[in-house]
Order: C-alpha cells, then structure tokens, then sequence
C-alpha cells in the first residue's frame, strides 16, 4: 500500500490511512495565522479537509460555504453530540489531549433530540426576559462605567478594560447577582482562558459559580433568568440547570468579547469605515455585520459527528468521525465571495457566525445588539481614540476556535467620566434582581452559597472534566 498521504491516489489506499497520513496538525504553537492555515487547507484539499487536534486524533474541517450549511442544517446526518465521536470510543482522544468543546455536556449545544429541544426551550425562554426588558440601557451603564477609570488615563486597553468584563458582568446581572460576584466570574474565565494548571480549578470555580446560584434560586426565586430557568414546565433538574448556565456563560463570554472587540478593530484600522461611522453615512449596525462575516468572533467549531459511513467534500468519512464546522473558512470561500458586491465595504446578513439549523445560537439577535450598543457607549465617550501602536503590531489569539485580539490598546483626550450606574432612591442596583414584595429573600448583595459546591456535584464535575463524558 502507498503511503503517500494522498486519498486520492491511484492504488486507492485504505480510507481511514490515507486521512490519518494526509491529515495536517491542528494544534500545537504555529506561526501561521488560522485564517491564513484555512486558506492553505482549502488551496491543498478542497471543501473538506483531514486535521488531527491532538497527536494521532483525526477529525475534519468544512471549508466551503455550502458544505458547512449543508451539514449545520442537517441534523438527523449529522448528529451534534459528541458522544458519538469515534475517536474517544477507540481511545485516541481523550479529554488531557483534547481541548474542552470537543465532549459532552448536559446543554442544548451538545445534545440530539429529545433533549436539544427540552434544552432549548429553556433557554429561549429566558434569554426573552432579557431581549424584552431594558438590556440597552445596562449595557451602556455597564460599558460606561468599565471606562471611567481609562477614561482619565487617556489610554486604555479595549480588549482588558472592556470586551472580556462586559459579558460576563451583564450576564451575572441577569442571574440576579451584584457586579462583586460578576467580577470573580471575570477571573475565573480569565484562568480558563489563560489555561495551565490553574485552568481545571477555574472551570471547577465556574461549574460550581453555577450550582450554587441555581440552588439558591431552587430555595428563593426570584425575577431573574435563573429563576425562570428552574420554573419552566419542562422541569430540568438542577444539574441540568447548572449545565444550561455554563453553556450561556461560555457562548456569552467568548464570542461576544471578540465581536466586540474586533469591531472595535476594524473601525481603529479601516479609515473608511470610521469615517463612514462618524459621518452618519453608515451605522455601527453595518460594521458589526461586516466583521461578522469578515472576522468572525469563533473561527472553529466542534463538531457534527456523520450517523453513518458517508462520501464528502470527496473524502470516505466514517460514523461517528468529527466534523468540524469552519465558519471563517465559509466566509473566505471563493464561491461565495464571486458573488458578493466588491464595492460594498460592509458584510452581509448571510455569514454563518451563530450558525444555522436546529443549532443556531437563539441570542443571535440579542448578542449583536450588545456589541452595538456597548461600542457606540465608548466612541461616544471617547471620540478620538486611535490604536497606540501600529496596527501589525497587534497580536491574534493563537487559538484555532476563538478569533480575537490578545489586546487593543488605544490613546485619547482624557476626559473625566462620572460613572452612571447608580441607580435612583429606593430603587435595586440590578433592575433583573428580585424585590423583596416577591421573593423571601433578596439575591442581590446576599448571596449566601458563593462556589460552595455540594460533594456529589463536585464528583460529577470531576468525572466530566477528566473523561468527558
């Protein structure tokens, strides 16, 4: 048998050897950039190319538009959870190997039916107390007050001092809790993020910032989107909530911190497009779309695992194999790009950034209005920031996934901001937090179970976190 790493060659070798040997490493330090490896992907093998994300661990990346919406909108072929991955039935992927977003959760995000939809329900119905009450107004007041501190420095970094702290913070907002608890929520995610060996002890913190927020929701509910969460008809258990809240945190943190922040990029480093802005003949609306399609907030995503044995993109792929879905990719595909407008300077409605399909993000709309409405607080605030360095002297986040700055500093006018979050006699400081006329007790500032997790859940975490099942 030839090995000579080619799936198409003419003594038409084993499928499964031809991948392995053909597939190209997908982790490790690189100095490629991950856009520019997709290219390079795409130019060598086509719409579907063969990856291995940990030594001797196969998977796959959808390169092409269609290809990636074809298999984000079937979801009967190509099943979402990730127990079905071959790879850790055989034992070559293992959780010390592979990163996190490759293994199950008890979530909406990596579940089938029934449970997809017993999952989703819950959260669609929380996050529209959300998107029907005042978000714009919190997030300005958050945005705002994050920058009055930079704001009379005169130089700030917009990755640090904002993208990262704002999602987390208004999300703890709606869970009911005071900005103290969003600001250990910060740090915590930073230590996932920042990985090493406080990174298992950060994601333990989280799950257990999760528990304990739903059980003293189960015991004194109250207003907020847990509260509702436990309360819906489809009656998910504790665990289960705890699972869907560390779903929303991640799915909130990530992606819109780079959203954000690339916006803010793409404005600091496209005079056209600032110009645009501040003229009013283009809205800070447009721009979000355009770096929706044109730098997408995550560049990867696990994973779509094919029910049965199947012809792809002109590869033999096996059930259960991982797909992995390449939304940056989708967007730089030639096809696609043939018949978009060149002389549009914005993106388009189409891109696949939260997706499609059974498995679309159900904040889309919501996690859009965010980045809007907390970019427009600061170029308000802070009209003529410019980048402090140049601008290839930037640094991408070297992750394959996640498309994001590791910083954006930026130089103004200082100007004294006075911090807006403060709310009016008589009134709670968290508009989403319970009143003491309809709940036993007040959650905000009272907190008493902070990650205080219960030993059976500890147990559970544990056993998730080092066999990912």
């Amino acid at each position: 048998m030839r090995s000579d790493g080619s799936a198409r060659s003419a003594s038409r070798p084993c499928p499964v050897t031809a991948a392995r040997e053909a597939a190209v490493p997908l982790y490790g330090q690189s100095d490629t950039p991950v856009p520019h490896l997709l290219d390079q992907l795409r130019q060598r093998f086509g719409s579907l190319a063969p990856v291995e994300v940990a030594p001797g661990v196969l998977a796959w990346i959808a390169l092409s538009y269609d290809l990636n919406r074809a298999v984000l909108q079937d979801a009967r072929a190509f099943p979402r959870d990730p127990r079905r991955w071959k790879e850790a039935k055989e034992g070559r992927a293992t959780p010390d190997k592979v990163p996190g977003p490759f293994w199950y959760f008890r979530n909406a995000l990596a579940s089938d039916e029934p449970d997809h939809s017993r999952y989703r329900e819950v959260i669609v119905s929380a996050l529209d107390t959300i998107a029907a009450d005042r978000a714009r107004v919190t997030v300005d007041m958050i945005a705002h007050d994050l920058m009055v501190d930079p704001a009379a420095t005169g130089e700030a970094d917009l990755v640090g001092d904002l993208a990262f702290r704002l999602p987390l913070l208004l999300l703890n907002r709606y869970f009911g809790l005071d900005d103290t608890h969003g600001r250990r929520l910060v740090e915590l995610m930073r230590q996932v993020w920042d990985g090493g060996a406080e990174a298992e002890a950060a994601m333990g913190g989280l799950f257990a910032y999760a528990q304990t927020v739903t059980l003293e929701r189960r015991a004194a509910p109250g207003q907020d989107i847990v509260s509702r969460m436990i309360a819906h008809p489809n009656g998910l258990d504790d665990e289960e909530v705890a699972h869907q809240l560390i779903l929303m945190i991640s799915a909130a943190h990530d992606p819109l911190m780079n959203l954000i922040a690339n916006t803010f990029h793409e404005l600091l480093t496209r005079n056209s497009s600032r110009v645009a802005v501040m003229s009013g003949n283009s809205r800070i609306e447009e721009v979000v779309d355009a770096v929706l399609w044109k730098a997408p907030p995550i560049m990867l995503m696990p994973g779509r695992y094919p029910a049965e044995d199947m012809e792809l993109g002109g590869w033999q792929i096996s059930e259960g194999d991982c797909v992995i879905i390449g939304y940056g990719a989708a967007h730089t595909d030639p096809h696609i790009l043939a018949h978009m407008d060149p002389a549009s300077s914005f993106g388009s409605r189409a891109h696949l950034s939260f997706g499609t399909g059974s498995h679309q993000c159900p904040a889309r709309n919501l996690a859009r209005q965010i980045a809007v409405d907390a970019v427009t607080t600061v170029i308000r605030l802070l009209p003529d920031m410019a980048l402090s360095v140049p601008a290839d002297r930037l640094r991408w986040r070297t992750s394959p996934f996640a498309h994001g700055l590791e910083a954006l500093p930026v130089a103004f006018t200082p100007v004294q901001a006075v911090p807006r979050d403060t709310p009016p006699s008589g009134e709670q400081r968290c508009p989403h937090t319970p009143s003491p006329s309809s709940s036993p007790q007040e959650t905000t500032g009272t907190w008493r179970g902070i990650f205080v997790m219960p030993d059976r859940w500890r147990e559970s975490w544990s056993r998730i976190w080092r066999s990912g099942r």
